[in-house]
């Protein structure tokens, strides 16, 4: 073999000393010296699939729009009779000629122009001193195996054959099912295998049921088809088995145990990964869709989106299909389903009561009852039965609302019913949607509040927002009005009334913060100085206590500019059920309204919970209840507050479960950890390791 490996490459670099020239629209051979070898009298040279080589001092020709051989002697192997010409290794070429006016079959040339397999077939696929051939029949392709002298090996009726290297080949039957076969056509596996990795020092890793396995190239079974994942490292084989989930009552005791890569938990059937693939469970934890799936994600109603073969649609829990897996790319905005086709885009329902009349560029998301859609770089809407009820003719829809729609129409702007009709022309300003009766029109200068008439009603350079029954217009000097959309005041909130005033801010308890000088202080929600500007910095008023900054410390003060707690802090945060966070020298605590310790200054940060406290120190996490009152002393990496009352706790990378008061019910030896809420179990993880098999 390795002779003959030598000689076919020594065959193949020969080529390297020509190259192809053009004269006159005609093609010919010139050597690496430049001399003519072939004169330009062809249509091409090479072979039929663009490529160009000379092998053994013959290459293919073209012409008449017909293929033959030729060597450098410019004499004419074959006739110029094939449709293609195309080299196939070694000493052969796979040519496809005419059998009759209506029919094309194919075979195997050597490059001295004798047939060396007939032209009985539709496809041959040359692979070293074998061929697949191939036939079509009644509109399936069969596979067979023959030698270079047309001897069939294996009969042509097999639904595919491809080669392994090392002279071995994957036979596909009608069920799916491989077999692994010998170059003479011997099997020396049963029809067991789904799918076969090339061989690779003698060893081929096949795929059961998702599981996979290694075999030698005699067919023998080195690591049985068991595991989630197999490498080679030098001779050595190493196996990762699959992870194993172990189900535990409330008890800690074990319930059962699951081989799954991964499990998400889910309200009706939960989803689990197996080898790569994703099934269903249901809860009881019974497979009930086996893990067939490239991707799969919950819907409404126990549906589900379903990826397969590079397909997508959606499939039932019973794992029935509600829309055919056929589709390249599938959106859901339930009950409405929009599906990707190569045809484009088309809408219809998980029922499929309904389908559009036809497919579009684009569909965005819905809008009052309406689907934007995009044909021919134009833009219209569908209602949600798919009926085309705004055409695409519409440079883009700007806005929508439920009676009607702003749109861009050969570059001007107006406004259209969801029946279409013209409710604004189309003029050179944007618009916007205010409500039925009154829209604004937004102009460099000026933003004019019109009625569908035409009419001004109001006008404005200021900032304004809109409401459902008003607008408000914010004005430069702090002045703040609201307006009816029939132009009328509603009212009018002038600013605060304070001298040299730089900055008000959010009232809070009847105290409004402001800043004057570079200072700042309080007035009440009249406007009137309640608190003089004379802190470096404030907070807002929470439970009758306001965050004041004096020399570059925080304390708080009453309603009566009186002290209540001395500046002593870095930072603080506000009070609330009469506690407040508060950091001194980089350390955090909690004190209360009297400027008393709840929690002493020794934590690194303290994050206030609607109920409890989570304290850090030194990277790990603990919990105290809301009163200051410590639970679980910080010694955990990560706490989670499970809905049965305990804390699901990690540390060193496992998980276990532990009461509130840092009793174990868990042990923490586990990978990671889920809660089953509707049966209160648990689902810990062993990861599997890599182990080397002897």
């Amino acid at each position: 073999m390795v002779l003959i490996f030598c000689l076919l490459t020594n065959l193949v670099l020969h080529a390297e000393s020509f190259q192809v020239f053009e004269e006159n629209g005609k093609v010919g051979i010139k050597n690496q010296d430049g001399i003519v070898v072939l004169p330009a009298s062809f249509e091409a040279l090479g072979w039929s699939d663009g490529s160009f080589s000379v092998v053994g001092n013959a290459t293919g020709y073209r012409q008449n729009n017909r293929w033959g051989i030729l060597n450098l002697k410019k004499e004419f192997i074959t006739k110029a009779e094939y449709e293609t010409l195309v080299y196939g290794g070694g000493d052969y070429v796979v040519a496809k000629k005419k059998i009759n006016a209506a029919q094309q079959k194919t075979g195997c040339l050597n490059l001295r122009g004798e047939i060396q397999i007939p032209f009985l077939y539709d496809h041959i696929q040359l692979h070293g001193l074998r061929a697949i051939v191939i036939n079509l029949s009644n509109g399936r392709y069969r596979y067979g195996l023959a030698d270079l002298h047309n001897k069939l090996i294996i009969p042509a009726n097999y639904a595919r054959i491809v080669p392994l290297g090392t002279l071995r080949y994957a036979v596909q039957n009608e069920t799916g099912k491989i077999a692994l076969f010998t170059e003479e056509g011997r099997a020396i596996t049963t029809f067991y295998i789904d799918s076969i990795s090339s061989f690779q020092n003698d060893k081929a890793v096949f795929f059961v049921n998702t599981n996979k396995g290694v075999l030698d190239r005699e067919g023998n079974i080195l690591a049985e088809a068991r595991y989630q994942d197999i490498r080679f490292i030098d001779e050595q084989i190493s196996v990762l088995p699959h992870n194993q989930w172990i189900v535990l009552n409330a008890a800690n005791k074990t319930q059962q145990t699951i081989g799954a890569e991964d499990i998400k938990l889910a309200a009706g059937q939960s989803i689990y990964q197996y080898s790569g693939y994703f099934g269903l469970m249901d809860t009881t934890w019974r497979v009930t869709t086996p893990a067939q799936y490239q991707h799969l994600a919950p819907l409404q109603n126990e549906l589900y989106l379903a990826k397969k073969d590079n397909k997508t649609g959606i499939i039932s829990s019973n794992n029935q299909p509600v829309i055919p897996l056929r589709y390249d790319s599938v959106v859901v905005d339930y009950p409405f389903v929009r599906t990707l086709a190569h045809s484009g885009w088309a809408l219809t329902d998980v029922h499929q009561s309904f389908t559009s009349f036809k497919s579009y560029t684009q569909i965005d998301d819905l809008q009052h009852e309406l689907f934007p859609v995009k044909s021919n770089l134009h833009w219209g809407a569908l209602t949600t039965r798919g009926d085309e009820v705004i055409h695409c003719v519409y440079d883009s829809l700007l806005e929508i609302s439920a009676t009607q729609l702003v749109v861009k129409f050969k570059n001007q702007f107006g406004i259209i019913s969801p029946r279409e009709d013209w409710i604004i022309a189309p003029q050179k300003y944007p618009l916007k949607l205010v409500n039925d009766s009154c829209y604004l029109q937004l102009e460099p200068a000026n933003q004019f509040l019109k009625s569908v008439d035409g009419t001004v009603i109001y006008f404005t350079n200021n900032e304004i927002s809109l409401s459902q029954n008003y607008f408000t217009e914010y004005l430069p000097d702090g002045t703040i009005k609201i307006l009816d959309y029939k132009g009328r005041l509603l009212s009018r909130k002038e600013p605060p009334q304070v001298d040299k005033i730089e900055a008000v801010y959010e009232e809070s308890e009847g105290m409004r913060g402001i800043k004057r000088d570079g200072k700042f202080g309080f007035i009440d929600v009249r406007g009137m100085l309640r608190i003089a500007n004379r802190y470096d910095g404030i907070g807002k008023f929470s439970e009758g206590l306001a965050a004041i900054k004096l020399i570059g410390l925080w304390g708080f003060i009453n309603t009566k500019d009186q002290i209540k707690i001395n500046p002593n802090y870095n930072a603080v945060e506000h009070f609330q059920n009469g506690l407040c966070v508060v950091t001194r020298n980089s350390k955090t605590g909690v004190i209360d309204m009297q400027g008393k310790f709840v929690l002493n200054l020794a934590y690194d940060s303290i994050q206030r919970e609607s109920d409890r406290f989570r304290l850090y120190k030194n990277g790990l996490a603990g919990l105290a209840d809301k009163n200051g009152k410590i639970l679980i002393e910080p010694r955990f990496t990560r706490l989670e507050i499970l809905p049965n009352g305990l804390v699901k706790a990690t540390h060193a990378e496992k998980t276990g479960v532990i009461s509130m008061e840092g009793l174990s019910v868990i042990p923490i030896i586990y990978d990671s950890l889920l809660y089953a809420q509707s049966n209160n179990q648990y689902l810990a993880l062993q990861k599997a390791q890599w182990q080397k098999l002897k």
